[in-house]
């Protein structure tokens, strides 16, 4: 049975989702919660097409779909309003909606991205071994050597709860994944966490909305590098460094 809202949250469901592209941190957390509370009981048949963890589609699901629209937020537009989801209903149906546009997208379910677990091997497939990588990064006015040194005081910077996700998730196989990461160190709303550092985003890859979280902003505005298609090549070897780093730490 789907979960009902009460009527103070169905109310403040709404009152988010008109202006889901200005929330604050705080208000970007209540809307999560009330969304992720409601998809508890929520279990359409294509979780088990997909073959993924249930929480990090819902993580995914909330931050491509929910928080993280591709629509300019500068413009008003009625229709998110009209069509605000006051029920766990509707949001049950907004979310299967979702998956089913990720069976539909399997293709690139088969190419790299940040909600998977990215090993060293994936990134060398990905990128070609024959890339000239000191040259991707040598477009953007980058070495190595500071992308590592870079990589070190990005993680050296983050808070425990994140830095722990990053170090044993990302660049290697966790066992368990995300959420075996989270049971291990006792980490509150990992998925979350995990949404916000960058781990976690959507299936066919990199997006503008992806500057929005940590890693996003990292990337564009301490190594300078665009989240653009063109400049794959020089993320993912930023991400093969940072991932290298992550085991070290």
């Amino acid at each position: 049975m789907i979960e009902t809202l009460s009527s103070a949250e169905s109310s403040e469901l709404v009152r988010l989702w008109r202006r889901r592209q200005t929330l604050s941190p705080g208000e970007m957390g209540a809307m999560y919660r009330i969304v992720g509370d409601a998809l508890v009981a929520c279990n359409p048949p294509e979780l088990q097409v997909l073959g993924e963890g249930r929480q990090e589609l819902v993580a995914q699901f909330i931050y491509v779909k929910v928080l993280r629209l591709d629509a300019d937020p500068d413009e008003a537009d009625e229709r998110a309003g009209h069509s605000a989801p006051s029920t766990a209903f509707a949001l049950c149906a907004y979310f299967r909606r979702y998956l089913i546009d990720c069976t539909r997208a399997s293709s690139f379910r088969r190419k790299l991205s940040i909600g998977d677990q990215i090993t060293e091997a994936q990134l060398e497939d990905e990128i070609g071994a024959d890339e000239d990588l000191e040259g991707c990064l040598a477009e953007h006015g980058l070495s190595m050597q500071a992308v590592q040194q870079a990589a070190r005081e990005f993680i050296a910077g983050l808070p425990e709860p994140e830095r722990l996700l990053l170090c044993e998730g990302f660049g290697k196989e966790a066992e368990g994944g995300l959420s075996g990461i989270a049971s291990r160190h006792a980490i509150a709303s990992y998925h979350y966490r995990a949404g916000r550092l960058g781990l976690v985003h959507k299936r066919e890859g990199l997006t503008a909305d992806y500057a929005r979280t940590r890693l996003g902003g990292w990337l564009q505005q301490t190594l300078g590098i665009a989240i653009e298609p063109d400049n794959m090549a020089a993320i993912l070897q930023v991400f093969k460094i940072l991932g290298a780093e992550a085991s070290y730490a």
